[in-house]
Protein backbone atom coordinates (compact mmCIF):
# COMPACT_ATOMS: atom_id res chain seq x y z
CA UNK A 1 0.00 0.00 0.00
CA UNK A 2 1.23 3.22 -0.54
CA UNK A 3 2.11 5.76 2.42
CA UNK A 4 0.13 8.73 3.24
CA UNK A 5 1.25 11.91 3.26
CA UNK A 6 2.28 11.98 6.99
CA UNK A 7 4.49 8.36 6.58
CA UNK A 8 5.86 9.93 3.17
CA UNK A 9 7.31 12.91 4.80
CA UNK A 10 8.11 10.93 7.90
CA UNK A 11 10.18 8.25 5.94
CA UNK A 12 11.83 11.37 4.17
CA UNK A 13 12.76 13.12 7.24
CA UNK A 14 14.43 9.60 8.68
CA UNK A 15 15.87 9.34 5.10
CA UNK A 16 17.66 13.03 5.91
CA UNK A 17 18.53 12.38 9.32
CA UNK A 18 20.61 9.42 8.31
CA UNK A 19 22.57 11.11 5.67
CA UNK A 20 23.07 14.11 8.51
CA UNK A 21 24.13 11.95 11.36
CA UNK A 22 26.72 10.26 8.59
CA UNK A 23 27.66 13.56 7.88
CA UNK A 24 28.40 14.66 10.93
CA UNK A 25 29.79 11.36 12.14
CA UNK A 26 27.26 11.75 15.20
CA UNK A 27 26.97 7.84 16.64
CA UNK A 28 24.09 8.84 18.98
CA UNK A 29 21.58 10.04 15.98
CA UNK A 30 22.67 7.29 13.85
CA UNK A 31 21.03 4.81 16.06
CA UNK A 32 18.37 6.79 17.07
CA UNK A 33 17.66 5.96 13.24
CA UNK A 34 17.72 2.60 13.52
CA UNK A 35 14.78 0.40 15.71
CA UNK A 36 15.49 0.15 19.16
CA UNK A 37 19.11 1.96 18.53
CA UNK A 38 19.92 -2.22 16.81
CA UNK A 39 22.22 -0.82 13.19
CA UNK A 40 21.95 -3.40 10.75
CA UNK A 41 23.86 -2.12 7.41
CA UNK A 42 24.54 -5.25 5.21
CA UNK A 43 26.74 -4.52 1.49
CA UNK A 44 28.89 -6.05 -0.49
CA UNK A 45 31.56 -7.93 1.63
CA UNK A 46 30.15 -6.33 5.39
CA UNK A 47 27.70 -5.48 7.77
CA UNK A 48 27.71 -2.57 9.97
CA UNK A 49 26.32 -3.60 13.65
CA UNK A 50 28.10 -0.70 15.89
CA UNK A 51 27.69 2.67 15.15
CA UNK A 52 30.33 4.15 17.16
CA UNK A 53 32.71 1.58 15.52
CA UNK A 54 31.08 2.88 12.24
CA UNK A 55 31.89 6.58 13.18
CA UNK A 56 35.34 5.94 13.80
CA UNK A 57 36.13 3.69 10.45
CA UNK A 58 34.44 7.17 8.83
CA UNK A 59 36.80 9.32 10.37
CA UNK A 60 39.32 7.00 9.91
CA UNK A 61 39.03 6.70 5.84
CA UNK A 62 37.91 10.00 5.18
CA UNK A 63 38.04 13.78 6.17
CA UNK A 64 34.72 14.89 4.74
CA UNK A 65 31.43 13.08 3.21
CA UNK A 66 27.96 14.26 1.64
CA UNK A 67 25.34 12.48 1.34
CA UNK A 68 22.39 13.45 -1.35
CA UNK A 69 19.73 11.50 -0.94
CA UNK A 70 17.44 11.33 -4.11
CA UNK A 71 14.57 9.29 -5.27
CA UNK A 72 12.93 7.01 -3.04
CA UNK A 73 9.79 4.92 -2.58
CA UNK A 74 8.36 2.84 -0.26
CA UNK A 75 5.54 0.81 0.55
CA UNK A 76 3.41 0.66 4.04
CA UNK A 77 1.94 -2.40 5.24
CA UNK A 78 0.14 -1.33 8.98
CA UNK A 79 3.39 -0.80 10.98
CA UNK A 80 6.60 -2.01 8.19
CA UNK A 81 7.36 -0.37 5.32
CA UNK A 82 9.67 -1.55 2.51
CA UNK A 83 11.49 0.58 -0.17
CA UNK A 84 14.39 1.99 -1.74
CA UNK A 85 16.22 5.26 -1.40
CA UNK A 86 18.91 6.15 -4.05
CA UNK A 87 22.30 8.43 -2.98
CA UNK A 88 25.20 9.78 -3.73
CA UNK A 89 27.93 9.75 -1.31
CA UNK A 90 30.74 12.17 -1.85
CA UNK A 91 33.59 10.95 0.04
CA UNK A 92 37.35 12.97 0.59
CA UNK A 93 40.05 11.23 1.48
CA UNK A 94 43.91 12.09 1.85
CA UNK A 95 46.11 9.65 0.91
CA UNK A 96 50.38 10.57 1.01
CA UNK A 97 49.09 14.32 0.32
CA UNK A 98 46.74 13.58 -2.44
CA UNK A 99 43.05 14.30 -1.98
CA UNK A 100 40.57 12.58 -4.01
CA UNK A 101 36.86 12.18 -3.95
CA UNK A 102 35.15 9.28 -4.73
CA UNK A 103 31.33 9.51 -5.25
CA UNK A 104 29.42 6.44 -4.29
CA UNK A 105 26.08 6.17 -6.18
CA UNK A 106 23.93 4.04 -3.82
CA UNK A 107 20.54 2.17 -3.95
CA UNK A 108 19.80 1.36 -0.67
CA UNK A 109 17.29 -1.36 -0.07
CA UNK A 110 15.72 -0.72 3.19
CA UNK A 111 13.05 -2.34 5.68
CA UNK A 112 11.38 0.10 8.37
CA UNK A 113 9.31 -0.05 11.54
CA UNK A 114 6.91 2.30 13.09
CA UNK A 115 8.04 3.22 16.64
CA UNK A 116 6.98 5.75 19.26
CA UNK A 117 8.63 8.89 17.97
CA UNK A 118 7.70 7.63 13.86
CA UNK A 119 9.90 5.54 11.58
CA UNK A 120 13.28 3.85 12.16
CA UNK A 121 15.21 0.90 9.73
CA UNK A 122 14.92 -2.09 10.75
CA UNK A 123 17.52 -2.77 8.23
CA UNK A 124 19.60 -1.16 5.47
CA UNK A 125 21.21 -3.20 2.50
CA UNK A 126 23.86 -0.79 0.45
CA UNK A 127 24.38 -1.83 -2.92
CA UNK A 128 26.71 0.55 -4.97
CA UNK A 129 26.22 0.85 -8.47
CA UNK A 130 28.79 3.29 -9.65
CA UNK A 131 32.17 4.67 -7.70
CA UNK A 132 33.82 7.30 -9.68
CA UNK A 133 36.68 8.74 -8.52
CA UNK A 134 38.32 12.83 -9.34
CA UNK A 135 41.42 14.03 -8.11
CA UNK A 136 41.01 17.63 -5.55
CA UNK A 137 43.35 20.20 -6.73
Amino acid sequence: MHPSVEDRFAIQDLLFRYARAVDERDAGEFAACFAGGQVRITGPGFEILDAGQNMATLKAMFEWTMHKVFNHEFQVEGGRATGYTYCVASHVRNQQGRRSKLDWHIRYEDELVREEGGWRFRKRHLNVGLIETLPLD
